[in-house]
């Protein structure tokens, strides 16, 4: 009989495996490729394993010091999308060395479009999934190489090269299925990037993205030499902290992100979307709660989002210990490039098919959202459930603004597992 050991920790950690060792050898189950979820693709069903076994076991060393060969397969399948994805990385990891892994993987997949986040999917942390409302993604064939390197200190820098060729899976007005309707097959585009990124210890992050393009003469480009030219730059910067007040004073949360799209012909794929999970009634971490999905699109941005939830409860009991906490978050954001029409602030961008436009918007006079509530007022289970309430304040000036009280607030539930 096999037994499994079935290894979660702290829930918030992006790695959730069920893992049995044989020998030296480590097998385990990722526990997030078993489900997920979005409005394209509704239900995604799957399965991921890894495979890591030691190149030559050391035994001046510990398991997680040893110096190992690493495989990772997945399969999933969308019921909406009746489409299949997978993906095969093999890699060499070197814990104790600065050339920390080197990774090569090929993957068939779809991704969402103007994603701006540096967070993985968590199965069990469904706070943090905002993806389950986002509809826009292309699908792609991709090849990569991935260096990590681990200087001393508490710095990290990821070095990555792909090859990939996409295509939209949505249009002006629908979301696209080529799987069950060949006439939605959208044409492929390729793309040659590197992507750095740097981690400067947990709270701060930074990712550079840049395309690879053959030298056209007669288009804009940032840099040019005979061998290669740079069609866009993608800059991307965050800072995410929870700061603990001493004497059960409460805890802030602090997230902040700025970033930047350079390139006049840059795809709207690399642009930032910074739409949120309005009309959900569940409360989602640093989403804005009233800005409905599909809602802003945008080349350059800022935002913030900071949380206070206060250390003392309104009272104690085995099933509630409610806390009370408030919320703000901002945002502002502008679209540039030659690929975008503006007409008296409702932006268009043309698409491949020259008939065809995506309508945008952005954050370009900003955006406040204010929320109160209150969190673990019922324990039902393992789940912490509370509740809260945000309100959307924009000029009335901008073409964003919404007129109607009830359209731009929001009541939603906050629900947390508990592990």
């Amino acid at each position: 009989m096999t037994f499994f050991m079935f290894v979660i920790g702290n829930v918030s950690s992006q790695k959730l495996n069920i893992e049995h060792k044989f020998g030296n050898t480590s097998v385990g189950l990722d526990i997030n490729s078993l489900y997920n979820y979005n409005i394209y693709e509704h239900n995604r069903l799957g399965a991921g394993f890894d495979i890591v076994t030691p190149l030559k076991y050391d035994s001046r060393y510990g398991s997680l010091f040893q110096n190992v060969f690493m495989v990772n397969v997945y399969g999933g399948y969308g019921t909406r999308d009746e489409a299949w994805k997978y993906g095969i990385s093999l890699g060499l990891a070197f814990p104790r060395d600065l050339f920390r892994s080197f990774v090569v993987s090929y993957q068939h997949d779809l991704t969402q479009i103007g994603s701006h986040s540096f967070n993985e999917y968590n199965l069990l942390n469904t706070s943090d999934n905002s993806s389950y409302f986002s509809s826009r993604f292309s699908g792609y064939d991709r090849i990569s190489a991935t260096l990590q390197i681990d200087p001393p200190g508490p710095s990290q820098i990821t070095l990555e090269y792909s090859h990939s060729r996409e295509r939209y899976l949505f249009d002006a007005i629908y979301l696209l299925y080529p799987a069950i309707n060949s006439e939605d097959e959208m044409p492929y585009h390729s793309f040659n990037e590197v992507n750095a990124k740097l981690y400067l210890g947990k709270h701060i992050k930074f990712s550079l993205l840049t395309n690879i393009v053959a030298s056209q003469d007669d288009s804009w480009r940032i840099n040019s030499n005979p061998l290669f030219e740079f069609e866009y730059l993608r800059f991307l910067s965050e800072y995410n902290n929870k700061i603990d007040f001493n004497n059960n004073q409460g805890h802030l949360s602090v997230f902040a992100q700025c970033g930047f799209l350079i390139g006049d012909n840059a795809p709207i794929s690399r642009k930032f979307d910074l739409s949120g999970t309005g009309g959900s009634y569940y409360y989602f971490n640093n989403s804005f709660l009233t800005v409905r999905p599909n809602t802003f699109m945008s080349d350059f941005f800022a935002l913030a989002s900071f949380r206070y939830i206060f250390g003392l409860s309104l009272w104690k009991t085995a099933s509630s210990e409610p806390h009370p906490f408030v919320q703000l978050n901002a945002m502002w954001g502008m679209l540039t490039g030659k690929n975008i029409e503006n007409y008296s602030g409702v932006y268009y961008f043309k698409d491949t098919n020259p008939q065809k436009y995506i309508v945008l918007s952005a954050p370009s006079e900003g955006l406040l959202e204010p929320c109160i509530g209150i969190d673990k007022l019922v324990r039902w289970g393992a789940i912490d459930v509370g509740i809260a309430a945000a309100y959307q304040i924009t000029s009335k000036n901008s073409p964003y603004h919404i007129d109607n009280f009830w359209n731009k607030f929001a009541v939603i539930c906050v629900a947390k597992l508990i592990l």
